[in-house]
């Protein structure tokens, strides 16, 4: 019996990472239009909640409020990669003649040979062919961000109707109560995990800002927003974000001084905060074993690109919930968490 069930389940997870990633492009809209419609009903609660005046600011109120602040963020932080990017591209010609230089020294030391100049190293590249491919992925991006935002709105109608639903799906009390302790539960974790995620990026982000400001480093604004991005990704998000920087600084300056400043500042500050910091307060409040974090990284990067290497620790906090709350799938959910304890153990 014992084989059957792992043959049986070797079946459902082979069969549930197929239709990921065939459907992927089906998915993955409504899985951003869900982050989304979560995160402005968590704000929309936040600017809800009575304060120090005792003022509890109506739902009707709250909710537009979230919605236009969030609305507001995205379209700054789109207008500033937008502009940073028209910047980066103008400034090329100046970068391609420093990093000809820099191969150039670099291919010193290994040979007396000439040194190949850049085009010579991307004459095999289409230039059409580029810019074609990056227009196809702006299409790409415009036409999901539309999609994107129709979910969206239709999840905030089908979320007033959703407590009645439930309510008339279980018949037993204690069905329907197990169940919105679940719900309850997975929406307190992910709300820790994007409140503390968040936090710490702000501040990783506005500390290397001014650190790369200081040395004049160009873009920096554009970097630090890169960087908040990239803290949202585990592991390797971290890694990202020093090298970028880095890199262009090394290709910006003629002196090696503020490419070692920048790496050696901005560089120990991801590390501190990523392996350090946050450890020590999500730790405890997802309670994710190190080791699953990493697999998952691997494995929803695999099956949904960037977007699943995002969501990889949110859809691993929901897997553990669900899983520690079936007596036959409690062993694989001690399996993920990290000391053995279950969500509803120390809830």
């Amino acid at each position: 019996m014992t084989l059957q069930r792992a043959a049986l389940w070797t079946i459902v997870i082979a069969a549930t990472v197929y239709l990921l990633i065939v459907g992927r492009s089906l998915l993955l809209p409504f899985v951003l239009a869900l982050v989304l419609w979560y995160m402005v009903d968590a704000l929309a609660d936040v600017i809800e909640r009575p304060g120090k005046l005792k003022i509890r600011i109506p739902r009707l109120i709250a909710l537009p409020a979230a919605i236009l602040a969030m609305g507001g963020l995205l379209w700054v932080l789109g207008r500033t990669i937008t502009t940073n990017v028209t910047a980066v591209i103008a400034a090329a010609p100046n970068y391609q003649v420093r990093l000809q230089k820099l191969i150039g020294q670099a291919w010193s030391l290994a040979t007396d040979e000439p040194a190949p100049t850049l085009a010579e190293l991307f004459s095999r590249v289409s230039l059409a062919d580029t810019l074609g491919d990056v227009a196809t992925a702006v299409a790409a991006l415009v036409s999901v961000a539309g999609i994107v935002l129709v979910y969206t709105g239709f999840l905030f109608v089908e979320a007033g109707h959703f407590r009645r639903k439930l309510t008339l799906m279980f018949t037993d009390p204690a069905q329907e109560a197990r169940m919105l302790s679940v719900l309850d539960r997975i929406s307190r974790d992910i709300r820790v995990y994007i409140r503390i995620k968040t936090t710490l990026a702000a501040f990783t982000s506005a500390v290397a800002y001014v650190l790369m400001a200081a040395v004049g480093v160009d873009f920096a604004g554009f970097w630090a927003v890169m960087m908040f991005f990239f803290y949202f990704i585990p592991t390797i998000g971290s890694i990202l974000a020093i090298i970028a920087p880095t890199l262009l600084t090394l290709v910006q300056f003629d002196s090696l001084t503020p490419f070692l400043i920048v790496l050696f500042t901005v560089g120990p500050l991801q590390i501190i905060m990523a392996n350090v910091v946050e450890p020590a307060m999500l730790g405890r409040s997802l309670n994710l074993s190190a080791l699953v974090v990493i697999i998952s990284l691997m494995v929803w990067g695999t099956i949904w690109g960037v977007v699943g290497m995002f969501l990889c620790v949110p859809i691993m906090v929901v897997m553990l919930i669900v899983l520690s709350n079936f007596e036959s799938t409690r062993p694989v959910a001690v399996l993920l968490s990290a000391d053995g304890r279950l969500p509803s153990e120390h809830a």
